[in-house]
């Protein structure tokens, strides 16, 4: 660092190191990354920025800086950095869905094994989530004490052992995410030696880099068809937003490292953005697919591997109930519960939504989260019933929670159902449980964390519960007793979409596949089920 400057600059960057892509001044003393670099994949995860400074290591320090947010963007301090593949971060996350329900979030992380190991995650009050502003922060860091003031009324504050140390100081920059200003004070000292040839490790692959049907590649849901053989259906569109949109499927015969060349779903209506039908390995060992319909849901089944599909019939499942348009799957799988039923989880619309109201109007949209149940592998299914149990003073039930979209659920060890619901407006995510197989439900609970977009959920053989969420990027979350407790989170990589299906594939080995944060190939990574958390395999 060039004393002689008020603000750290980057100049012509002797003094950084930078992985992916090397930042550049800009007005105002900011820093960022290139417009045409911010949307490059990288081999750590896909489009994060990484900037450290060579000439000086940090103990304690204050670190003053502004810094601004853009959509699905995140901005860190650097600190205690070893070497370009382990090193601390204090960010600030952003999606859309945060920002419009007006929430601010700081997390504490540590980059190790090419993750983001998450120490503390928070959400700030008084600091505004709009979009586009510069807000101000001081951090200072005191033994295993870390703080941080933003825009003088929000703190966020954590202690942990492993903070104690030093190392060198930079920045983290996602999309379009820039810091200026920026200032570092503290006891510095001699600095040893920087392999800048590291980087996070690569943990993730492209399933297929097929462009048959189009570029950008859209995951849907993973099924077991026999010992390390797997069914995946998915959408492929011709290009980013425009386009053909065609419904595939891909086999492999080695629990998912490689996969056989994408084949279309001849005849098959694809949605405007949902995608085709949901597959799903019935108690009876079946595969089927509920194809969402304006007139209801059909079902239809595969005899040969899932290449071609049997006319779908009616199921009696309606598309709609009462206060709600229109009903459609969240991308999330099934529940084959224990007793031989199957659980199928909807979402809608409610219609006491103010008519022409922004989403980025706190409070406008509403929406409502439903199950069914099946008892004879798919052919019926139990009217439509809301996963809230609320009931009124009177013990009679209410309508249901209002802020309920996209659930997933899985069945614990006991025979009893967890089910986690993206919320439009809450912090986190909401929570109920079913103790009689999906039949009846406890009220709407607060979640033990936040989680924007949650499709992805499984239980593995051994117990272990994976939730896969948007915020910080794609992050899970595990519970090794049944869902009573978690850790705190695990980000795997950026992926904003965080959309895809999960598999345990052997024991306590999980296979992810989701979409990519660029609209391009999807991505997937193999989870090792630990006694201490997740870890790459």
């Amino acid at each position: 660092m060039r004393q002689s400057e008020p603000f750290i600059r980057v100049g012509d960057g002797e003094d950084w190191t930078f992985t992916n892509a090397r930042f550049e001044d800009g007005a105002d003393h900011a820093i960022h990354v290139p417009q045409s670099h911010r949307r490059r994949d990288g081999t750590g995860m896909q489009g994060h920025h990484y900037g450290f400074l060579r000439e000086r290591e940090y103990g304690d320090l204050v670190a003053r800086f502004r810094f601004r947010l853009g959509s699905h963007s995140d901005v860190g301090l650097i600190f205690h950095a070893a070497d370009p593949a382990d090193f601390f971060a204090l960010h600030f996350p952003e999606c859309g869905q945060a920002n419009r329900a007006q929430h601010f979030w700081a997390t504490l992380s540590r980059m190790q094994d090419g993750w983001f190991r998450i120490i503390k995650m928070d959400l700030v009050r008084r600091v505004s989530s709009t979009n586009r502003l510069w807000h101000e922060a001081e951090v200072s860091l005191s033994g295993d004490h870390l703080r941080a003031v933003i825009d003088e009324g929000g703190t966020f504050e954590a202690f942990d052992p492993a903070l104690p140390g030093h190392g060198r100081c930079g920045l983290y920059l996602f999309t379009s995410g820039e810091v200026r200003e920026l200032q570092i004070e503290g006891a510095g000292g001699t600095p040893r030696p920087w392999d800048a040839d590291r980087r996070p490790p690569q943990r993730w692959f492209h399933p297929s880099m097929d462009t048959t049907f189009g570029t950008w590649q859209r995951p849907g849901q993973l099924v077991q068809l026999a010992e390390r053989e797997l069914l995946h259906n998915y959408t492929v569109q011709e290009r980013p937003y425009s386009g053909d949109m065609t419904p595939v499927t891909s086999r492999s015969d080695d629990n998912g490292q490689t996969w056989t060349k994408p084949e279309r779903v001849a005849d098959l209506k694809v949605g405007a953005w949902e995608g085709c039908g949901s597959i799903h390995r019935f108690p009876d060992r079946v595969v089927r697919m509920l194809i969402p319909g304006e007139d209801g849901f059909r079902i239809g089944e595969t005899t040969d591997r899932g290449r071609t599909w049997l006319q779908p019939r009616p199921t009696g499942l309606g598309a709609a109930v009462l206060g709600v348009n229109r009903l459609y799957p969240p991308p999330a799988p099934f529940v084959n519960v224990r007793d031989g039923s199957v659980l199928v989880f909807a979402y809608g619309g409610h219609e006491s939504s103010v008519p022409g109201a922004a989403i980025q109007t706190w409070g406008s949209h509403h929406c409502q989260a439903f199950v069914s149940r099946s008892q004879d592998n798919g052919r019926t299914w139990s009217p439509w019933k809301s996963i809230d149990g609320t009931l009124d003073a009177d013990g009679k039930p209410v309508a249901g929670n209002l802020d309920l979209t996209e659930t997933c659920g899985v069945e614990t060890t006991e025979g009893r159902i967890l089910t986690f619901t993206r919320p439009i407006y809450s912090p986190w995510m909401w929570e109920t449980w079913s103790d009689d197989g999906g039949r009846t439900w406890t009220p709407c609970m607060r979640g033990p964390f936040p989680g924007y977009a949650a499709s992805n959920m499984v239980r593995t053989a051994s117990g272990a519960i994976l939730v896969a969420h948007r915020l910080p990027g794609c992050t899970i979350h595990t519970s090794l007793d049944d869902g009573m407790t978690w850790d705190q989170g695990t980000m795997i990589d950026s992926a904003i979409w965080c959309m895809g299906s999960m598999i345990e594939v052997g024991p306590d080995l999980v296979l992810y596949v989701y979409w990519d944060s660029f609209e391009s190939f999807m991505r997937a990574q193999f989870i090792r089920v630990t006694p201490r958390g997740i870890a790459p395999a």
